[in-house]
């Protein structure tokens, strides 16, 4: 949780409240800010809140688990941060931005790319031990690279996103690795700073 402060402190700079979700959770939050709320921990929690939070969000920002299918299902914006499963990318959303977790081959001390992360046999495992036993290491995103996609969506909200032509090719080659027939919104990306940083995975 504690690499989601930087990006919520940076949203709270540009106006938002934010509150951190969730019923059964590790540790509290420890920020000295009112307009972050540990909505999780602060005795306030309810199931009919848990559900009105997420269809009235301006958008939400977290892992994809349980709680993230109310946004979903209410059509509100959703960044996805820590993507693990690429082939079950949620390709319906609207609005949407999603970051993969970044998988390390210890062995040949690189990343898989882009391609391998959607082919690969490791592709749709969800258990630690079959990343283990291949030597695999899974990295989580970087407060950075949550702090950037978490702009990007609130720019592309209010209308001051600027895409560039290196953006738009970078997410049509991305896109291009799933085949021809697979359906996606228009309006979900991949986010365009973790895209520009690793575009050498396109391949």
């Amino acid at each position: 949780i504690h690499n989601y402060v930087l990006a919520v402190e940076e949203l709270v700079q540009r106006g938002f409240y934010a509150i951190r979700m969730g019923s059964i959770i590790k540790e509290k939050l420890h920020v000295d800010n009112p307009a972050i709320i540990d909505y999780a921990t602060n005795g306030k929690r309810t199931e009919f809140l848990d559900i009105y939070l997420g269809a009235k969000c301006q958008f939400f920002l977290g892992s994809p688990t349980g709680i993230s299918i109310v946004p979903e299902l209410f059509r509100r914006p959703v960044v996805h941060v820590n993507w693990l499963l690429f082939p079950n990318i949620n390709t319906w959303l609207q609005k949407s931005l999603i970051i993969p977790k970044k998988l390390y081959l210890s062995g040949e001390k690189r990343f898989l790319n882009f391609r391998e992360l959607i082919y690969s046999e490791i592709r749709v495992s969800a258990r630690s031990e079959d990343y283990e036993i291949r030597g695999i290491e899974v990295i989580e995103n970087t407060p950075e690279e949550i702090m950037a996609v978490a702009n990007e969506m609130d720019e592309r909200l209010k209308g001051t996103w600027e895409t560039s032509e290196e953006d738009e090719k970078l997410q049509q080659r991305f896109w291009a690795l799933f085949g021809p027939n697979k359906f996606k919104s228009p309006g979900l990306h991949i986010g365009a700073d973790f895209l520009r940083r690793n575009k050498d995975w396109i391949c």
